[in-house]
């Protein structure tokens, strides 16, 4: 039987012969001829001996047999036997075929366990890498592949149409010339400042019941003539008051302004609070039942003072913001964009010109932001709470006190100070390292993110020079030099000056290239007809460059021409000692380094063996990311600073002093809006029931003081990095 199936060559066989092959009793094989090949076509080879035959069933029910039926009858369905190829131990295993078809469903389960067995012995099998694999793993640097964030679904809802009226932004003045607008009567309104808070202070004094101060003294004289102590602390008290607001003239101003343009802000409630506190001082002594208590004079001159305070701190660090800012022709410029890297934003870099600084700086900062909502609500509150404690009780005579205490209580001291305070002590700073925060917007837009850095951020122009120039294969010092210039431009990295100078040493031209490429480690391009590869050492020996032992270098550039070694430049890099603690600056901040550098050399191996930076926690992109990322859009971003100086140290203060910043305005912003809504509470009460005992200036002055308390924390805090 087993002749006659390879004579056939997979033919078709009974059913009877089947049964005779595999050893059944009931029936005899009867012998077959072979099919004839059809005419023009191949005899077809001869089946391998290690062929194993399979028998196929066709679908539906299978032929049945009986005892005595006849051996030349054929069967209603063949049965075809496939030769198939037996496999070897590692490939897939071979179906077994079961002899019946009752074992068919054990056969199956167990070719199923034999199948598992052998994918658990070979799971874990790995091709050997080949040479260029291993020399690939071996020569180029790991990278951080970038995480895009799926775009986000739209919304099922209906599209919401939105009026968006443009705003009216200030007019771009010069850096320069806006320095000097802000220097015009800054010295005047210090010196304002300077007797406003003196004359505060004195009030404050003469509201605090101290026992060396002479009131029980002059009680004597001045019932002589008529007076009584409390009207004259009364007439002290309400004359200081309008002695600082004449002082703080700008303050007043700006509040009248305010409210006649339906505009309120900060300064509009302490307006109020200073006219209604100058009507209280008149008023105070021929209340029934007032008991010695007070006009809040003392709260509301401190209020005017300290506002006076915030303008005079914010004009200033406005003036050393645009002086530090005109220091440079064309800045750099720090500008944050959005998805650059990762899908995040990312603060970027780039030479440009100060085209909308001065339009931000003269912007409106978060303190009046802010209360260009919350003012309305508190004067209308203020109000309200004023008339529910006066003509609501049924004392309609007590409405001046109660709206005085309300509109003191409202008018927060930080309010002005939030912003103004810690932004004048950041821009000192800022500006003695040539750095200048582009407003409250340039401000807001410092968030988390990624920062760029590049070549000239670690390395400024004069850290890296060429110390040692080597010529391979008798080439001539000066086209090897040229070479390497020429290749290094096109680079645009932070070896293109250093090697400037070294061709105008040698007498060297440059050259025209064409058809440059970029790799992990190094470019190549076609000069004169000829291959000239560029980079590290690592580069040539993945581009299969022979360099001879002992030569290869971590900090050195090699130059190749036509697969030969040309030249050896090595180099010295001298990082300031301000990179590091800059790094770690930003990571503390939550601001993520990106090395987007083009020096072949600057790769995390380098700066963290021999430079011991944190490079664990950088971000190191592909080659091609690389490149993008160090040239970013000039017309994209939003501007956050301008810098007047290279190097990292700029570029860090302006971002962490940004961040830090905004956040010390809202925290000081949220204590005041706190302050003054606590405050009008707790007024409201105190008014309604008539607790003059308990509503002294004395303790008002108090409450008042608990809340600079935080405001002093965040302006000490916000160039602590």
């Amino acid at each position: 039987m087993s002749e006659q199936k390879d004579n056939r060559n997979g033919g078709e066989y009974s059913v009877d012969e089947i049964l005779a092959e595999y050893g059944s009793k009931g029936a005899k094989p009867k012998a077959a001829p072979p099919p004839k090949a059809p005419q023009g076509s191949q005899t077809p080879q001869r089946p391998n001996k290690e062929a194993k035959k399979v028998v196929e069933f066709p679908t539906g029910k299978l032929p049945s047999l009986s005892v005595g039926e006849e051996e030349d009858q054929p069967p209603a369905s063949p049965i075809r036997v496939v030769e198939r190829p037996r496999q070897k131990e590692a490939g897939p295993m071979p179906e077994v075929v079961p002899s019946s078809v009752g074992r068919a469903i054990g056969a199956r389960i167990h070719t199923l366990l034999r199948r598992a067995d052998n994918f658990a012995d070979h799971m874990y099998d790995q091709a050997e890498p080949d040479e260029e694999t291993r020399r690939a793993e071996k020569y180029i640097p790991g990278v951080d592949q970038e995480e895009i964030a799926p775009p986000a679904a739209p919304s099922p809802g209906r599209p919401r149409l939105r009026v968006v009226r443009p705003r009216e932004l200030p007019p771009d003045v010069p850096p320069a010339k806006l320095a000097a607008q802000y220097q015009k009567g800054l010295k005047g309104q210090g010196v304002r400042l300077r007797l406003a808070l003196p004359l505060a202070l004195l009030a404050a004094l003469a509201s605090v019941e101290l026992p060396f101060l002479p009131w029980a003294a002059l009680a004597g004289e001045l019932a002589g003539l008529g007076l009584e102590v409390f009207q004259l602390r009364c007439l002290a008290l309400t004359m200081l008051l309008a002695l600082v607001c004449l002082l703080c003239y700008d303050v007043a101003a700006a509040g009248a302004k305010q409210l006649f343009t339906l505009r309120p802000r900060a300064e509009s409630v302490l307006l109020l609070a200073a006219a209604f506190t100058l009507a209280d001082g008149f008023s105070a002594a021929g209340m029934e039942g007032r008991m010695d208590c007070l006009p809040y004079s003392a709260v509301a001159a401190l209020g005017m003072a300290f506002a006076l305070w915030g303008e005079h701190a914010r004009r200033k660090g406005d003036r050393l913001s645009a002086k530090a800012a005109s220091q440079a022709k064309a800045p750099y410029v720090v500008s944050m964009e959005d998805g650059l890297w990762s899908s995040k934003p990312t603060y970027t870099k780039r030479s440009g010109s100060p085209l909308g600084f001065g339009s931000q700086l003269q912007e409106e900062d978060g303190g009046h932001a802010a209360y260009r909502f919350a003012a309305p609500l508190l004067i209308l509150c203020a109000l309200l709470c004023a008339l529910m404690a006066s003509a609501g009780q049924g004392a309609p005579g007590r409405f001046v006190w109660a709206a005085s205490a309300c509109f003191t209580a409202a008018g927060s001291w930080t309010a002005l100070l939030a912003y103004a305070l810690p932004y004048r002590k950041l821009a000192e700073r800022l500006s003695k390292v040539g750095a200048a925060l582009a407003g409250w917007p340039g401000v807001v837009r410092c968030g988390r993110g990624g920062v760029v850095i590049s070549d000239l951020d670690l390395f400024p122009t004069g850290s890296v020079s060429v110390t040692q120039v080597k010529v391979f294969g008798g080439a001539a010092t000066e086209k090897v030099v040229g070479y390497t210039a020429t290749m290094l431009r096109v680079m645009d990295c932070g070896l293109t000056r250093p090697f400037h100078d070294l061709l105008r040493s040698n007498g060297a031209l440059y050259r025209e290239v064409s058809g440059v490429e970029w790799h992990e480690g190094g470019a190549s391009g076609i000069i004169r007809g000829q291959e000239v590869l560029v980079g590290t050492a690592a580069f040539m020996h993945l581009m299969e460059v022979l360099v001879p032992p002992g030569h290869s270098l971590k900090n050195a550039v090699y130059c190749a021409v036509n697969g030969q070694l040309a030249g050896l430049f090595l180099l010295n890099y001298a990082m300031s000692g301000a990179v590091n603690p800059s790094l770690s600056a930003l990571m503390r901040a939550g601001a993520a380094p990106v090395l987007a550098t083009r020096d072949p050399n600057l790769i995390p191996a380098l700066l963290e063996q021999k430079f011991k930076l944190p490079v664990d926690k950088m971000e190191f992109p592909p080659v091609k990311r690389r490149l993008e990322l160090s040239k970013p859009d000039p017309d994209g971003g939003e501007l956050v600073a301008l810098l007047s100086r290279e190097g990292l140290n700029p570029y860090c203060d302006a971002v962490v002093g940004g961040r830090r910043l905004r956040s010390a305005a809202r925290w000081g912003l949220a204590s005041a809006l706190a302050g003054s809504v606590i405050g009008l509470c707790l007024t409201f009460y105190l008014t309604s029931v008539a607790a003059f005992a308990s509503l002294t200036a004395a303790n008002f002055l108090i409450f008042m003081a608990a809340w600079l308390v935080p405001q002093l924390l965040l302006v000490n805090w916000v160039n602590q990095y």
